[in-house]
């Protein structure tokens, strides 16, 4: 018994003074989060906000910083629920229970849909948040109109994602 106490204090011992365990055996699949606008029309628009999976992720065991990653991705819809257009804003943030920030952001904007396009798109980060910003163009015969849209993450102090 001393021994076995012995070699699981030397273990713990060995893992603690690394100051950081691997937590790339234990991927945890996306958590998404989606809310639903429905429009006058009978088309909506969908927001889901999903983690960011990650491969090698290494957890600081010294450390009160924690670091995420997530997508918000708002899809505008018709009425058959297909995409028409979305624009997506992915964000790391840096959190440790009294302070947030927005370390890296990065956009993206489809149009699947017929008769849409994309004008432009653009993202920024400020504090604890990061906006991406997109023109969708919708062109049928003579008939052309865009459409703006932004959509923006933010995160608490506490690491809450909205």
């Amino acid at each position: 018994m001393k021994k076995f106490t012995a070699i699981l204090l030397t273990l713990i011992i060995a893992v603690l003074s690394t100051g950081s365990i691997s937590a790339s055996a234990a991927i945890v699949p996306p958590v998404t989060q989606t809310q639903i606008e429905y429009l006058d029309n009978g088309d909506y628009v969908e927001t889901v906000i999903s983690d960011v999976p990650t491969d090698n992720a290494t957890i600081s065991v010294f450390s009160t910083t924690k670091t995420i990653t997530k997508t918000k991705t708002t899809y505008y819809k018709n009425s058959s629920g297909a995409v028409m257009w979305y624009i997506r804003i992915t964000a790391t943030f840096t959190y440790n229970g009294s302070t947030s920030k927005c370390t890296s952001c990065s956009h993206s904007a489809s149009a699947p849909g017929t008769y849409w396009s994309i004008k432009s798109v653009s993202s920024s980060k400020s504090g604890n948040s990061a906006t991406a910003k997109a023109v969708a163009t919708y062109k049928t015969g003579l008939i052309t109109h865009d459409y703006s849209a932004s959509v923006t993450i933010k995160c608490s102090a506490n690491g809450t994602v909205s």
